[in-house]
């Protein structure tokens, strides 16, 4: 550091390379082993600056450079760090980077310290990762859902996506509450010389989900209907069911088939005005077809509605860009029913377009997948709704036998007997099972008598998901009340069909008629201890 009168002024030095966000946005997603040797040496860097009692305060892609010459990565920009003092509410500078910066930063006076760069960091690696920007903190304490890492990239093992989810946590408590916490949870420690220019660590290289699917029944009629032209394919489950590897699934099919693919994620898109969704629709579907944005040449007419003109975009632009189908995955599609405007609009365009493929030729080649969470509570007349079309799957939990192969996957020989005391406690959720036996595979010394014991406790392996439903429960009265009335009974319980929606959306309840109850044992276990 270095004075110019009266301005101190921090000399850095010159990097000739590139950023990781433009690495990205020229590769697309990296591999979880160059991922996590970026994120060990800025861990790395972080270490360093917290060790001097200052914070960044502003990790992200566009603030690391690679070198060129391999020196690997190195934090830039200390433009906003600050000093802190472990405990202590100070005044600091209000600058956040939406996405990256948790919700205590947003603060001008409280309390920041090494875990706040821990949700940067973490975001950071989400990124990487997904190729995808993380929802900003502002937006999910009012309610938005941060998708899962592996729900936008299949491929990312469950140990890193839940440990991006814990150093994203809202509650700044409950996540890592320093550097080497969070590295230890990717399974990566800092370097021995406590370099950033450190290459030779290897991180941990851990399995891939993809490689522990169990196929469904429906996979392969899935695939069979995926291949008809004007295909509409409608797959439904809450949350972490496996919809998403599913989507996946088929789409490589088609791939394998010769056929374009177009996967997206429609919480990325704004849902607050049908003609702006619209747009912004079209112009993702060219940009993942890789084609020029040609949507001025269709927008103009003002005599069309918007939906006229999306339509004609597909169906003089998009479809005919080739003679092979286009096969479109619409994940999340819930996103849109809370907006009646753009739901009726969107919704409705999707059945159209459905019907178009039983007759005209260029709509043949528009096969859809749409995904979502819950029921659908809107109030479509019975010829405009997508979902009374198609062909519907409703992703269960897995039988007996599929958890027997989803153990025998993880190199676990369990009875009879303990699968049906896991599954009286979890039921068949392929998510929570394949936490259990990924723990219990890796830590030999632990029985599933133990973990079970634990599972619904701030001690057991399934803490990090527990409480991650309940911050949402905490951020929404109306369903934590709604939910403590099925935990005070063992009956069901008839509840407002909106709020149905959304416990059902959170995977937390399971409908029985117009009726609910807890989902798994687990949530009325754990949720009764921490509510009453």
């Amino acid at each position: 550091i270095i004075r110019e009168g009266e301005l101190p002024c921090l000399i850095m030095e010159y990097i000739e390379g590139e950023t990781l966000s433009d690495i990205v946005k020229r590769q697309g997603v990296l591999s979880e082993e160059q991922a996590l040797l970026y994120i060990q040496q800025i861990g790395s860097a972080l270490w360093d600056i917290h060790q001097q009692g200052l914070l960044h305060r502003d990790v992200k892609p566009n603030n690391i450079m690679v070198g060129h010459d391999g020196s690997g990565a190195v934090l830039i920009d200390l433009g906003i760090a600050t000093k802190f003092i472990p405990g202590v509410k100070q005044t600091h500078l209000c600058a956040v980077t939406p996405g990256y910066a948790p919700l205590e930063q947003y603060e001008f006076r409280g309390q920041q310290g090494p875990y706040t760069d821990v949700y940067a960091l973490a975001a950071t690696l989400y990124v990487l990762l997904t190729g995808n920007e993380p929802l900003p903190a502002d937006e999910r304490v009012e309610g938005a859902v941060l998708p899962p890492p592996n729900y936008l990239n299949p491929q990312i093992s469950d140990r890193i996506n839940q440990a991006i989810l814990h150093g994203m946590n809202l509650v700044a408590s409950d996540r890592p509450q320093s550097i080497p916490e969070f590295l230890n949870l990717l399974g990566i420690e800092l370097p021995n010389n406590n370099s950033t220019n450190s290459t030779n660590n290897q991180p941990y290289k851990t399995a891939k989900v993809g490689d522990f699917y169990i196929e469904r029944p429906q996979d392969a009629e899935c695939y069979q209907k995926i291949s008809q032209p004007g295909a509409l394919i409608r797959i439904k489950a809450p949350k972490l069911m496996g919809k998403t590897l599913l989507s996946h699934r088929i789409l490589d099919y088609a791939k394998s088939r010769g056929y374009r693919t177009v996967y997206l994620n429609l919480n990325e898109f704004p849902c607050h005005d049908l003609d702006i969704f619209l747009q912004s629709f079209c112009v993702r579907v060219a940009q993942k077809m890789k084609l020029p944005n040609q949507l001025q040449n269709y927008w103009e007419d003002s005599f069309f509605t918007s939906e006229v003109k999306c339509s004609t975009y597909f169906e003089e632009y998009l479809l005919v860009s080739s003679e092979s189908p286009l096969v479109l995955c619409l994940d999340n599609l819930e996103r849109v029913f809370p907006h009646q405007q753009v739901a009726e609009g969107f919704l409705t365009l999707l059945r159209s377009w459905h019907e178009n493929g039983q007759f005209y030729d260029s709509w043949k080649r528009l096969r859809l997948i749409v995904v979502y969470a819950t029921e659908v509570y809107i109030d479509l007349a019975i010829n405009k709704s997508p979902f009374n079309v198609g062909y519907p799957i409703d992703l269960t939990d897995f039988t007996l036998n599929q958890v027997q192969d989803l153990a025998k996957f993880y190199g676990l020989n369990l009875s009879v007997n303990l699968l049906h005391e896991l599954m009286s406690m979890v039921g068949g959720h392929p998510y929570l099972l394949q936490l259990a036996f990924s723990t219990l595979s890796k830590n030999t010394n632990m029985t599933i008598e133990h973990l079970l014991e634990t599972a619904p406790t701030e001690s057991g392996i399934y803490r990090h998901h527990l409480r991650e439903l309940l911050n949402n429960l905490m951020l929404h009265p109306n369903l934590l009340n709604a939910f403590k009335k099925l935990l005070t009974t063992t009956q069901a319980v008839r509840l407002d069909y909106k709020e149905t929606y959304l416990l059902e959306s959170l995977g937390l309840v399971r409908a029985i008629g117009n009726d609910c109850i807890p989902r798994y044992n687990l949530y009325r276990e754990y949720f009764s201890n921490r509510l009453f």
